[in-house]
C-alpha cells in the first residue's frame, strides 16, 4: 500500500509547497482505501505531543480498490470506513473532520460538510476549523476543561 505524505506536520509550508502541487497530478489517486489510510494517519498523529489533535480528511469519492473488491463484498471497504470512523469518533482523542469535493462525507462522518468543487476547499478548511475551536471554546467556558471528542 502507498501512502503520500505531502507535508509533515514539522516541515514548514515553504519547503513543502512543491509537493502539495502533486495532489492535483492526473491518475495519481485513482483507488484509495479510506479507512486504511485513516487508521495510518490516526497512528502517525496519535504519536505526535501536542496535546489536541485534528485530523482533517479531504475526500473526492467513496473508497475504491478494485483488488480488495475482487475477493470480497461490494461494501466491505465502506463498511471498513464506517468501522474505523466510529471507532476514531468515539474511542479516541482524535478530533476527526471531513470536507467532501463533490461527494457527500456527512453520511460518513459526524463533523464533516460536502463542498462542489477544489475551489472552495480553503473557504471550508477554515469553517470547520473556526466550529471546532468555537465548540472546543464554548464547552471550556460552560463547563469548565472538557475533553473534546
Amino acid at each position: 500500500m502507498r501512502h503520500i505524505v505531502y507535508k509533515t506536520a514539522d516541515s514548514p509550508w515553504r519547503r513543502a509547497r512543491r509537493n502539495l502541487g502533486l495532489m492535483m497530478r492526473e491518475g495519481l489517486l485513482k483507488e484509495n482505501i479510506d479507512g486504511e489510510a485513516l487508521l495510518w494517519a490516526h497512528s502517525r498523529l496519535i504519536a505526535r505531543p501536542e496535546e489536541r489533535r485534528i485530523l482533517m480528511v479531504i475526500s473526492d469519492g467513496a473508497p475504491v480498490d478494485d483488488s480488495t473488491l475482487s475477493v470480497n463484498s461490494g461494501t466491505y471497504l465502506e463498511q471498513h470506513l464506517r468501522q474505523v470512523i466510529g471507532w476514531i469518533e468515539t474511542r479516541s482523542d482524535v478530533e476527526l473532520l471531513a470536507i467532501g469535493i463533490g461527494h457527500d462525507v456527512t453520511r460518513y462522518y459526524r463533523r464533516a460538510v460536502t463542498i462542489v468543487d477544489a475551489e472552495q476547499l480553503g473557504g471550508a478548511m477554515t469553517d470547520q476549523l473556526a466550529a471546532l475551536f468555537a465548540e472546543h471554546r464554548h464547552q471550556w467556558r460552560n463547563d469548565g476543561p472538557v475533553r473534546v471528542l
